[in-house]
């Protein structure tokens, strides 16, 4: 974790509630709510030193990173361990916004890369399948 703000950015990406993060670090929950909603601008160091350490607790339980804004997964066995509960919310999600992300041509891209990267394979005779369309991702 390289800051203060950093972590904040990350509790509020994942969603992380005033009481969550007070049951964790023993601090009042509506100070700490007036720190994840940005009403509280500078907070004191035993508020920052608390929104940092447990940014890192959840980073560590949960195996990921925080990059420019973003939450990365550093669990090289992600799919092996949510794997069909997983796939099939990412496939509810991607149905239920199917209209605003086809309106993104770079999902319209992807869309069909991968249908290419499968026909390709069935052509050639191959079982499709995940695993090996990840293989020709690398």
């Amino acid at each position: 974790m390289k800051n203060f703000n950093d972590a904040l950015q990350y509790l509020k990406k994942r969603e992380v509630t005033a009481r969550e993060l007070s049951n964790f670090s023993g601090l009042s929950a509506g100070s700490l709510f007036s720190v994840l909603d940005g009403s509280t601008q500078n907070p004191r160091k035993k508020t920052k030193d608390a929104v940092i350490e447990y940014a890192k607790k959840l980073m560590e339980q949960y195996k990921e990173n925080f990059e420019d804004g973003m939450i990365l997964s550093s669990d090289a066995d992600i799919l092996d361990k949510r794997d069909k509960n997983y796939i099939k919310k990412l496939a509810l999600e991607i149905r239920a916004n199917e209209e605003a992300l086809l309106k993104e041509q770079s999902f319209r891209d992807l869309i069909y890369i991968e249908a290419l990267k499968m026909a390709l394979l069935a052509k050639d005779g191959e079982n499709v399948s995940i695993k090996k369309l990840m293989e020709l991702n690398k």
